[in-house]
């Protein structure tokens, strides 16, 4: 939350679940809100991360859950936050996970075709790995 900001309002457009730093809980949810109908979830985090979300991930593929995950920092270049930010095997395993489409576009065209795609995909989750 920032100065000025407000987690409850009257007019709920634009409106996002903040989460704070929990992976798991944040990808459960949306995993549950996709179920129910009427949102196209999206969460996001570090991909260094995705690891705390690892069963709710892997439960979205299994149950071919409409949910897009948006991964960033996808670099070993972010020294300044040392190595436990520093994703080395995350890319490999989302790309092993059945039923996970993985996008990691290289410029503003290819990212907007991947949200495309995941927009209009008809079930199951995707990843976009953004730097």
């Amino acid at each position: 939350m920032w100065s000025g900001s407000s987690s409850i309002v009257e007019d709920i457009s634009g409106n996002y679940i903040h989460y704070g730093v929990r992976e798991f809980g944040m990808t459960a949810i949306a995993n549950g809100i996709s179920h129910h109908g009427g949102f196209i979830p999206y969460t996001s985090t570090f991909l260094m991360f995705v690891e705390y979300a690892r069963n709710a991930v892997r439960m979205a593929a299994l149950m071919n859950t409409k949910h897009i995950f948006v991964y960033t920092h996808d670099s070993i270049g972010l020294g300044e936050d040392g190595p436990t930010h520093q994703p080395i095997e995350q890319l490999a395993n989302l790309r092993m996970t059945p039923n996970i489409d993985v996008w990691r576009p290289s410029d503003q065209v290819e990212t907007a075709v991947a949200w495309k795609y995941a927009i209009e995909k008809k079930n199951g989750p995707t990843a976009l790995i953004l730097s």
